[in-house]
């Protein structure tokens, strides 16, 4: 049971780190921003996973299905953290959606003790893509709206975990040039 609840509060602030990197930093409420994160230089490219310059051309649900996948698939031995997928997905996304999603926040507190645990145990965390679009609004030439529901599982040597809850994204694509890319998640 400590295990789960240590587990919902990684996925709880892995999708706050998202959706909060997902807004325009534009704070116009007057509200504090968040106390313990600073910002660093952006690192050098990574030397995992390599992917292709850009996609070739493709529907939106591929480019979901193939950016989600990759998104949110880790290697925690290797990878510093959930941004690291997004940096792999990178190809994927627009310019200014790939700098929002890629910038180089970092919490003082260091790594959530189920990081902590997936390196220990040498786990990899795989992300299965379902896409959806119930309620979305109708695509057009340029613009497409689409929902990913992510499930992911930790692999350990011959064991699997669940990771819970699922994620749901939302997101708005945008065609350019004959492609489709992603704009914007929450």
């Amino acid at each position: 049971m400590r295990k789960a609840l240590i587990l919902l509060a990684v996925i709880i602030a892995a999708a706050a780190a998202l959706l909060y990197s997902s807004h325009d930093n534009a704070n116009t409420s007057g509200t504090a921003t968040p106390q313990s994160t600073t910002t660093a230089p952006t690192p050098a490219p990574e030397t995992g996973t390599r992917a292709p310059q850009r996609p070739a051309p493709t529907t939106p649900e591929e480019v979901v299905r193939q950016a989600m996948t990759v998104a949110f698939t880790w290697a925690p031995t290797t990878d510093e953290s959930p941004t690291s997928g997004f940096r792999r997905a990178t190809q994927w996304f627009t310019p200014a959606l790939a700098a929002r999603l890629t910038s180089d926040v970092r919490n003082e507190r260091g790594r959530s003790l189920q990081w902590q645990q997936w390196i220990n145990d040498n786990a990899r965390v795989i992300a299965d893509v379902a896409i959806g679009c119930s309620g979305c609004p109708p695509d057009t030439d340029t613009t497409a709206h689409r929902v990913a529901t992510i499930t992911q599982t930790a692999v350990t040597g011959d064991t699997t975990h669940p990771v819970e809850p699922d994620a749901t994204v939302w997101l708005i694509l945008t065609e350019s040039d004959g492609r489709w890319l992603i704009d914007n998640l929450t």
